[in-house]
Order: structure tokens, then sequence, then C-alpha cells
């Protein structure tokens, strides 16, 4: 039976629960608190607080074994004033500070010292903040962008997280999210990684409390089945605080912490085995002696490495994933702008452009993933738009071997044609150059021919190289923090490891690409703003050097038709004047030349957009877009400029729509079927409706427009989305021993019929032939590496050029005139020409007759293929003289091939393999094909071709 004084504590408290429930809301928690401690004086009076056993509340409550009397009152106390505040009820103070123990003394604490009993200022902010917003913010959703959680399991958790959270955004700067612990999965951490802190209780028989058992149970599970040991490596980042009470347990000798966390080492352990990152050491707290005891010196241990972590997760989801393109043609820049768009869809920040546009110490930093899209061109040289790149990168290599790429991910994605001698050469080089800067490959590279089929072979790579990115990508936050991550990073994960971000797919058309990402904006101008004369910036630049980005302003000096004026073929000779810039050049060598497209094109595309001739704009980075690296959006268009001046100046508006374009060109329809036709061609499923309709008609941009009239796309994505205007390179056709400042070109002037019917002009060819001589054109010279006369004047010569390939070959020929005057003794050189017929188009004619006449040239071959029934090409000629050739070749001779790459450079390449095999100067083809191989790599088989 109960002593007197536990049977007046019963009926005080009964009495005092009907109280509380019955009375109105209006009723202060003040005077509530006020009638507590007249009950608990009136009380001690009579000997002291008491429980049913006789031991004092306000002892060490761990003496009698059970829970303390006061912690229910506590309780009670705290929902009130929930209640209370949530209507915006003021508490008044009690009169009498009542003491409280275990965890109400506890949460006390913690209250006073995040202060948010009441209304507190937040000092950085200067916001006012309150206990009941906070625990307002409990929620499930909230920002999606914060990756920083607490997670509650209990009661008394619950309390302890919201406080935790406080905290962190007021004294550390780290807003949370708080969630309780059966909602673990709102945290997506497959999505993104996260840092999370789980304050769990056990309660009784070592159970988690019910609303932390969902989520305990399923990590355990996951850990029994032994088959997810990485399903949280490097995704979360995870601290584990218990709260138990050894009051509950049935063993009553056992009264440390750890005897009754038994649900916080369940999960603990669980996470570390499912390879989850533990920031801190385990919390372990008792209520039976006081909750604060541990969980206040735990948490000053926790907030530093939750603070460093979720900053690091900041910095790599902040991080862009870096997209850079070498780009001649514009197939490279295609590929390379598709993949950071579906990067982009799929929820990664990217950075996309040409690499001449930043320098190689702003990207290769510890923590980087680049990939690199880039083709080969000429002798194996890098595109105009990665040139200046790839020279300082390979000046950084050579300055920093095995350091400047330490922490560096990167891949290559490479474009070539086979056709040509230095096939894959930038991008096999480029690979190198970061192996030996000391980064890493996360993906193989992939080497696509573009004679096998580009975009099929581009798609089968990209199929597992998102895998790798999302790899390397969780891997890169270590790296900028400077930890060690141990492995290979090119091994890819498996791909059922990795979440992507779902994309809706376009309605029944099949593999529809990402809408390109354009990243700047117009801004228009006044028209009186004074924009330069010439839009191609010239002179030389910071070398001294005349480049395709600065290139030298060269006056027509000499015009001369080398057909015949009956001809439905018309080549022209055209010598510029260097004057006295002190260009230098060698035969081999070509003249750039950057052209303008047609006037009368330019004007119909202008009026199809609505846009005003003479409007001046220039370019600026969209809000909260601006580059780090890149200086100037589309640095290719010259701003300000009017908008003629930048469709006839820096866009490429007669090359064949691309389908970046046709996906970006949709997006701007307000008819739907023309939307969807776009679509359809712009998608895998259309690829062959594309061969047909896009590739072998090659629209220019007015006549695609004009195809699809709701097309209204905006200036500064339709400039994004077209490929700048490329210069073109014709072959010297002179020396400098001839021509020291007068460089000649011979070049066709294309013009042909569409298969659509339209009538259609080469760009630059046309804008040569229309200009005066008085004109002036940009022009730089582009060296060439292994294309040129040879320095062993020994060594015999086969030139084999058809058409306008010969033009390089009369240059060699005036090098070897110039030499045989100082006395030098010539080799055999040997020359196959090709042409229709004699009284047409056969150039430079008198000049080769002259060349075999002073010994500069031993034989001159020419295939003259429409003057007979049966046409007759270069490698039937050379087929003619199998026996000489087979000699010259057998005794080391240079074979120097130049023109069309698309059949005579493949037949050229099949009469030698026979002939060589048929001489007997090797046993059989193939021995033939490895010679030609060792040829090629010596640089005595050198091929400048063109499709």
């Amino acid at each position: 039976m109960s002593s007197p004084p536990a049977r007046s504590w019963a009926l005080v408290t009964l009495a005092f629960a009907v109280f509380v429930a019955a009375a109105p809301v209006w009723i202060s928690v003040g005077a509530i608190a006020a009638v507590v401690a007249t009950i608990k004086a009136t009380l001690g009076a009579r000997g002291g607080e008491a429980s049913g056993d006789g031991t004092r509340v306000g002892a060490d409550a761990d003496d009698a074994g059970k829970e303390p009397t006061a912690m229910p009152v506590a309780k009670t106390t705290e929902k009130t004033t929930k209640r209370t505040s949530a209507i915006g009820i003021t508490s008044a103070a009690p009169s009498e500070p009542v003491a409280l123990t275990g965890s109400a003394a506890m949460l006390a604490k913690m209250r006073k010292s995040a202060a948010v009993t009441g209304e507190t200022r937040d000092a950085r902010a200067g916001e006012a903040t309150t206990a009941s917003s906070s625990a307002a913010a409990e929620t499930g959703s909230g920002d999606s962008s914060i990756r920083a959680f607490i997670l509650h399991g209990g009661e008394a958790a619950g309390q302890i997280a919201k406080d935790l959270a406080v905290e962190a955004e007021r004294d550390h700067g780290t807003p949370v999210r708080v969630l309780k612990m059966d909602d673990f999965r709102d945290m997506e951490y497959d999505s993104a990684p996260c840092v999370a802190i789980f304050v769990v209780e056990t309660v009784e028989n070592a159970q988690p409390a019910e609303a932390a058992g969902s989520c305990v149970r399923f990590f355990n599970r996951k850990r029994k089945e032994g088959t997810n040991g990485d399903m949280l490596k490097d995704k979360l980042f995870f601290a584990v605080l218990g709260l138990g009470d050894t009051n509950l347990l049935l063993d009553r000798q056992t009264t440390t912490a750890k005897d009754c966390n038994q649900s916080a080492q369940t999960l603990d352990s669980a996470l570390a085995a499912l390879g989850g990152t533990r920031i801190v050491d385990r919390g372990e707290a008792n209520d039976a002696i006081g909750l604060d005891e541990d969980v206040i010196p735990w948490s000053k241990q926790m907030f530093p490495k939750f603070v460093e972590t979720n900053k690091s997760l900041e910095a790599t989801k902040s991080a862009k994933l870096c997209f850079l393109y070498g780009s001649q043609t514009g197939n490279a820049a295609e590929i390379c702008k598709n993949l950071a768009a579906e990067a982009g869809e799929k929820g990664y920040p990217v950075e996309v452009c040409a690499m001449n546009e930043v320098e190689p110490g702003d990207v290769l930093k510890p923590g980087a993933v680049i990939t690199f899209v880039v083709s080969s061109t000429g002798d194996g040289d890098a595109p105009d738009n990665c040139d200046t790149f790839f020279t300082r990168l390979k000046r950084k290599a050579k300055k920093e071997k095995g350091q400047g790429g330490i922490g560096v991910q990167y891949s290559v994605l490479g474009l070539g044609d086979q056709n040509y001698s230095a096939f894959m050469a930038v991008p096999r080089m480029f690979t190198q150059i970061m192996e030996d800067l000391g980064a890493k490959a996360f993906a193989k590279r992939a080497e696509c021919d573009d004679t096998l089929g580009l975009y099929e072979q581009v798609d089968a790579w990209t199929n597992a190289y998102w895998a790798r990115l999302e790899s390397a990508r969780v891997k890169s936050h270590k790296l900028r923090i400077g930890e060690t991550v141990e492995g290979d990073v090119a091994v890819a994960a498996p791909e059922a490891q990795v979440k992507e971000i779902e994309v809706p797919k376009k309605q029944s058309i099949e593999g529809v690409p990402p809408l390109p990402i354009c990243r700047c904006e117009v801004e228009w101008m006044p028209k009186t703003t004074e924009v330069d004369a010439c839009p191609v910036k010239h002179g030389p630049d910071s070398d001294g050097a005349y480049t395709v980005t600065s290139p030298y302003m060269a006056s027509i000096s000499k015009r001369e038709l080398l057909t015949s004026p009956t001809s439905d073929r018309r080549v022209l000779h055209l010598e510029f004047d260097l004057g006295s810039s002190a260009i230098s050049y060698k035969p081999g060598d070509s003249i750039g030349v950057i052209p303008q497209n047609d006037k009368s094109l330019v004007q119909g595309i202008v009026a199809r957009l609505g846009l005003e001739a003479d409007a001046v704009f220039t370019l600026k980075w969209k809000k909260g877009d601006n580059d780090e690296h890149a200086t100037h959006p589309l640095p290719h268009v010259r701003t300000p400029c009017t908008v003629e001046s930048a469709f006839t100046n820096f866009i490429d508006v007669t090359g064949c729509p691309r389908k970046s374009l046709l996906r970006f060109l949709a997006e701007h329809c307000t008819n739907a079927e023309e939307k969807d036709a776009l679509l359809h061609l712009s998608s895998r499923g259309g690829r062959s409706d594309y061969e047909a309709q896009i590739r072998s008609q090659s629209p220019t941009l007015l006549t695609l427009l004009a195809r699809f009239p709701s097309c209204a796309p905006p200036l500064a994505e339709l400039l994004d989305s077209l490929s700048p205007l490329a210069p073109r390179l014709y072959s010297i056709t002179c020396s400098p021993e001839v021509a020291p400042t007068n460089p000649s070109v011979a070049f066709s002037v294309v013009k042909f019929e569409a298969p659509n019917g339209e009538d259609r002009r080469g760009v630059a060819t046309n804008w040569l032939d229309a200009l005066s001589e008085s004109a002036q054109v940009p022009v730089y010279i582009k060296p060439s590496l292994k294309f040129g006369l040879p320095e062993d004047t020994a060594a015999p010569i086969i030139m084999i050029g058809p058409g306008t390939g010969v033009a390089p070959f009369r240059g060699f020929l005036q090098a070897r005139r110039a030499k045989a005057k100082k006395g030098e003794k010539l080799s055999e050189a040997i020359l196959f020409f090709g042409c229709r017929r004699r009284d047409e188009d056969f150039l430079y004619e008198q000049d080769w007759q002259s060349f075999v006449d002073d010994g500069s040239l031993t034989k001159f071959v020419c295939a003259f293929s429409r003057e007979t029934s049966e046409k007759v090409y270069v490698q039937h000629k050379i087929q003619e003289h199998a026996t000489e050739v087979a000699r010259l070749i057998s005794e080391g001779a240079y074979i120097m091939v130049c023109g069309d790459g698309a059949h005579m450079a493949k037949d050229v390449h099949a009469t030698l393999i026979r002939v060589i095999t048929d001489a007997g100067v090797v046993p059989d083809q193939k021995t033939a094909e490895t010679l030609l191989m060792d040829y090629t790599k010596s640089g005595r088989y050198v091929r400048d071709i063109w499709s």
C-alpha cells in the first residue's frame, strides 16, 4: 500500500490533470506553472518532494531505478507551451523556477543555449525567429537544394533535432531540413549526396521509437542481405546520436549509455556497412543521468564536421562539369553541346565552350571533371578554335609533369576520318598530355570514324559514358577538399547504381535530343552606336603573328582564269599582296581566307526573322549564367555589330543543318505539326528522314525557315545554335623564291543544283570571284607540318594531284628549280595529273612543260577523263607506269597525294598496294599495307586531301 505522501501526490496529480484538460486556452502558461509551484511547495512542506518509495525527486533518480516523477510535469508543460504559443499568447514567467531533471533539464539547457525560448534575433541577418517557427520548420519538403538533414525518431529526439537545426543555421550558417526518420527516403541520396544527423531513441525491449522503426529496420535489413556494400558509398555522410534510458532496462545493474542505445548502435553499424561515410563517432546519451551530459559535448564535436562536409557537398553541387570542344567543321562542337545539354537535363550544372575560350590553368583544378570532344585536321593539327589551348596545355605538361592535373578526371571523344594519314592524332595527343599532367581518365577514349557513321558511334560510346560520368562526379567532391581517392577512377561504376533524373519523352517521337543550352542574350543598342568599319579583327597578335583570329588584310594583285571560257567549270588563279607584313611561307603551306556570306541570302534571312538589318546589338551573359572562364559569350560574334553584319561575317547560314539546330527550331514553332516534324527530324527515330530530307539536300537556313513558317527563333539562341563561319584553306601554288610577298592559290568556283532543285553556291569561292582587285581579304598562313617539299634532295618524289589538287606541286617544282640554280643535284620526280580535257581544264599546262624542260620535273603524266569513251583517271596512269612507280618506292621515294579524299585518294592507295605487291617489292598485300603505314609514320607517304 502506498504511503500518505504518495497518495496525496497521486490525488493532486489527478486533480491537476483534470484542471489542465478543462482549462480554457486563454489561461496563461504562467498561471499553470504557478499552480505547479504551489502544489510542490505544499508537498515539500510535508517532508519534501517524494516518490512512492520515499526517494526525493531532485536526488539521483538512478538510486531508485525509476523514471523521475518530475518528468511528466515537464512534458505536460512543454506541450501546453506549444499549444498556447501557436495562437500568439506570451508565456509569463513562473513565480518560482521549478528544478528539472533528465531530458527535461537537457532540453531546457539546449533551449537556453540556442536562445529559442521566446523571441530571438539572428545577429547576422537581423531577423527575428521564434521557437514556434523553428518547430514549424520540420517538413519533408522544403528547399530541395538543401542537402543537409537532421532526422529524428522519438519525442525527445524530435525536440533535440529541431534545436540542433536552429543552432546549425544561426551559429554555423548551415540551413538544414528536419525530417522524421520514417521519412528518410525524402533525402533522395541516390539523386545527390547528402549529410544527415540521425537522432534516434531506444525504448522498451531495446526497440527503436515508433517514429524511427521503419528507418532502422530498412537499413539493417539491407545490411543483412549482404549485396549492397556500396549502396550508400559517396552518397550518404552521416552521424548518429542515440537517446536511451537505463531505467527501461530489465537488468537494472547496467547503467551506462551504451547499454540503453541499441537502436542507435544498429543504425550506425548498418549505415557504415552499406558504404555510408561516418563523419563523427556515434553519440550516446542516458536519460537516467541527464541527456545533457552527453548530447551537448557530442554536438560541439559534431558541428564542425557537419558544416565542413556540407560545404564540400555544396562545392561539388555547384562545380560545373566542363565540356570543351575543338571543332573545324562543326561536328565536334555540335556533339559536345549535345552532351552538355543532356547533362543539364540530368540535373548537372555544366559549362560548354570552345577550348580557346578558356585557359588550361583555369579548368585543370582538383575535382574538375572535363570532357574533351576534339577532331584532327590536315596533318594532325588541332582545330582553329582549340589550337591555342592545345599549345598551352602541352607547355603546362612540360613544366608541371605529373603535377598539373592531379585531382582532374577527364574523357576524350575523338572525331576523325580514316582517309587522313593523321587519323586521331589530336585526340590521342590530348590523352597523352592529360596523363602526363597526372590526370585520370574516367572513360576510355572514343575514336569515331566519319566513314563508318560518326553519330552512330558517338551514341554507342555515350551509352556507357553517363554511368562513368556520374561515378567521376561523385568522386570529385573528395578531390576538391583534398581527400585521397583510392582506386582507378577510370573504372566505371555499374550502371544499375546510377540513378538518372528521368526526363519526360516527347509523345510518340523516339529519341528526341535535349534542348541545346544557350547562356547568352541580346542587348539592343541605339543605331547610332559606333561599330567597326571592318567587322573582322585584324593585325598581328601579341606575338607579332597573323592568325585566324588576327588575319592580315591583303589586296588581290592578280586574277587569272585557268579554264576555258566555254567550260562549265571555272577555276581561278588569285595572287594576294602581303605588302610589308613580313609574312613568310613555304611550299606545302595553305592560305586561310575568312569569307563573307552572300548578301542577298543574308538579306532574305534578316527579313524572314522580322529584324532590321541595321539594328545594333551586343551579347551578354544571361543572369545567373555568367561563365567563370569564358570572357565573352559567343566570341566568334564580334559585337557590337548590326544584325546584317552578324549573319554576313560570323555565322554559317549555308552548311547542312545539324540535328541540334532542328531541335532548337522546334522549340520555337507555334504550329504543332511543324514542331513535331522538326522534333522527328532531330530524333534518333527520324534518322532515315533526316538523311533523305536534310543531309542529302543540305538546305540553307533561309530554305529551312521558309519550310517552317511558324518558327520564330530568338536572335541570341539562333546565333548560338548555328556554327561559326569557318575560314577556307587553299594550297599555295608558288614558292617564296618566285613570289616572296605574293602567294597565289587556285580554286574551282563552286556552283551546283541541290537535289531539291535549289541553286547552290560555294561561300568563299563565289565571294572571291566577285571581289574587285582593290578589295581587301582577311588572310593568314596555315603552315603544313608534313605536306611539304622533302629536305632530302636525293630521295625520289612521286606527286599525285588531279584537278586543283595539283596546285601545291607547282610550288614544289619552283622550289626545286631554285635549288638546281644554286647547284644542288635533284632527285627523280614524277607528277601524275588529271583533268577532263586538254582544251578545257588543263591547269598550268605551260608550267609543267617548262619544269620538264629544265629538269626540275623528270616526268609529267596526265589522265584526261573525258577525251575518250572510256574514262581515265590518275590511278589508271599509275597502273600504266607500275614498274617505274614500284622502283621509285623501293628506292625510298616520297609519295605526295593532294585532292579529293572521298574517292581519288582511296583509289590511288589501292593502286599503290597493288603495284608494289605485283612488282615483288613486298610479298603480299598485307605487307604492302604495313609498308605504306610505315611510310606514313616516317613522313614518306603524305596526303593533303579533302572530302
